[in-house]
């Protein structure tokens, strides 16, 4: 049994790209001396809350292109490095898919493969890509980290690349 009807998978392949943008690919949890901060990153921003003490110079909010240069170590930095590229990788799959919700004949028509099948491809990278930032997450900030989009991508990506287009 298919997960998706083959009449609904352009409209899936839409909605998929729109929740892997919506979800946070990693959400992490540490307390120290009764600090406690919570990180969600998102593919284009990261909130930082702070609870139990002021720092100096903190920013609770940053781009994800800022985080690289705003972690002092370099194995953070390379996480940085690697959401920015999966966020750039990610607006392939948002702008196609802006493009064959107002579109879906045209586009199907123009691509040489299936759409549908084009996202799964793409949300699988953009799931690779923060599965390895979210990797060097969790070797290098201390605490939890939980990398919850690198799932949503990969299981979405799964269940388009198997949609039965007959």
């Amino acid at each position: 049994m298919a997960w998706v009807k083959s009449e609904y998978a352009g409209e899936f392949a839409v909605l998929a790209t729109w929740l892997v943008g919506l979800a946070p690919w990693s959400v992490s949890l540490f307390e120290v001396q009764r600090v406690t901060v919570v990180a969600l990153r998102f593919l284009p921003f990261r909130f930082q809350f702070i609870f139990g003490a002021t720092l100096t110079g903190e920013r609770p909010f940053l781009w994800t292109w800022q985080i690289g240069g705003f972690q002092e170590s370099a194995t953070l930095a390379l996480a940085g490095t690697i959401a920015t590229a999966a966020l750039a990788l990610y607006l392939l799959p948002l702008g196609l898919s802006l493009v064959y919700y107002r579109a879906e004949d045209r586009v199907e028509a123009a691509l040489p493969a299936d759409p549908v099948r084009v996202f799964g491809v793409l949300l699988g990278l953009v799931g690779l890509a923060t599965l390895a930032a979210s990797g060097l997450f969790v070797t290098s900030f201390p605490g939890v980290t939980v990398p919850v989009g690198p799932f949503v991508a990969l299981v979405l990506s799964g269940l388009l690349l198997t949609v039965d287009r007959a």
